[in-house]
């Protein structure tokens, strides 16, 4: 596998490292080039904590979905006693996937190809005619060493996270920058409401990295701006944490107009306006309003392509609520439109990433807006050196 320096070149890379207002973008070719990718899936996405899918999917014992992390697949399931595991999504035979779709209620996981069977656990329980016609064992062959091979792997915020070459420090340190910066919200509070996903035209981290600056908002998202003149906003770099935070009087009502949603308690008066997005690197984008929580999943698929998953989460039983059922189709709606006015121009953003490397055109970084961009691309780089 070649290097990042050889994709990018060194003076690229260093002049990535420079103050922001001095600082140049990454080139394009990280945005197009497969190569590039197949690098972030060898090294970065397996060297940290990496949003796999959501707990809520597999609720009950022997739940079971099929997943892919770092370009690898993986398999996310509850066992007998209601705990989330992961595993490689490879059986010990001769390679197949031993869960092939979403499912409820395996009492073990089965390769369909030879029948080499797993429990929930990981332990290879049966192999079928290993031994010939009605012999399910052999001689010198030993099943107990032949499990699922174990993936790292634990829940915070209903969104399972896993850590393929398993040298992370705990997930809990990965999260504190986001619990410390929230310190006054109480997310034991918040119940899922429900997602919408799809498959988007552009590289993931474009689709990031409109998320973490507000810079574009009054030109792509007008209908936040009722108070443009007292609309503030600043970069927020803290560890794995990376974002935006701006006051936007009335962006709230952006969301919704219909009966109100229960709000998170002890946030004074008004509550929080902001509607900050902060990314917990490298793949999972939360934003924070005073009555919802959108948590977004950005997965690459291509170069040029990402699966993105928006979950929702009300405060209490706002989200389960039948007379509020309007109210949170409107938060649904809210976010779609936001979605579809990034995305109308990002398939423009990656064709031109192409074009911009042969032009010789660098990108650079609005220092006041951008800080946290900045970050997030050099975070991209030292997860690939490592």
């Amino acid at each position: 596998m070649t290097s990042v320096e050889a994709l990018l070149g060194r003076e690229a890379i260093e002049a990535l490292f420079r103050p922001t207002a001095q600082a140049k973008g990454l080139p394009g070719t990280a945005y197009t080039s497969e190569a590039f990718l197949a690098l972030e899936n060898e090294r970065l996405f397996p060297g940290t904590w990496t949003a796999a899918g959501v707990a809520s999917d597999i609720p009950n014992p022997g739940d079971a979905m099929p997943a892919t992390v770092g370009g690898q697949p993986i398999v996310l399931l509850r066992d007998r006693a209601g705990e989330v595991r992961a595993f490689h999504n490879i059986c010990r035979h001769r390679g197949m996937r031993v869960v092939t779709h979403k499912c409820s209620g395996l009492q073990a996981m089965r390769c369909l190809w030879h029948q080499w069977t797993y429990d929930l656990d990981g332990r290879l329980l049966a192999t079928p005619n290993i031994g010939g016609v009605g012999q399910p064992s052999a001689e010198g062959f030993d099943r107990a060493e032949l499990g699922l091979k174990p993936v790292r792997c634990g829940v915070w915020l209903n969104t399972v996270f896993v850590n393929l070459d398993g040298k992370a420090p705990p997930l809990a340190e990965h999260v504190r920058p986001f619990e410390t910066y929230y310190g006054e919200y109480d997310f034991s509070l918040l119940r899922h409401g429900g997602y919408r996903d799809r498959t988007l035209a552009a590289n993931w981290k474009l689709f990031v990295e409109s998320g973490i600056e507000d810079y574009h908002l009054p030109w792509i998202h007008p209908q936040f701006f009722q108070d443009f003149g007292n609309w503030w906003g600043r970069s927020v770099v803290e560890g794995t944490m990376v974002g935006t935070e701006s006051r936007i009087p009335g962006a709230a009502g952006a969301f919704s107009s219909g009966k109100p949603l229960r709000k998170f308690p002890h946030l004074g008066e008004g509550g929080n306006e902001n509607g900050n997005f902060m990314l917990i690197f490298p793949n999972i984008g939360i934003s924070v309003t005073q009555d919802h929580v959108a948590v977004s999943l950005y997965q690459p698929v291509k170069a040029d392509q990402t699966y993105y998953r928006k979950d929702f989460y009300f405060v209490g039983d706002s989200a389960t609520d039948p007379e509020l059922a309007a109210t949170r189709e409107q938060v649904y709606e809210g976010w779609i439109q936001i979605n579809d006015q990034d995305q109308a121009f990002m398939g423009p953003l990656q064709a031109n990433h192409a074009a911009r490397d042969r032009a010789g055109i660098d990108n650079r970084f609005a220092p006041v807006w951008e800080g946290a961009v900045h970050r997030f691309q050099q975070l991209v780089v030292e997860g690939l050196r490592a």
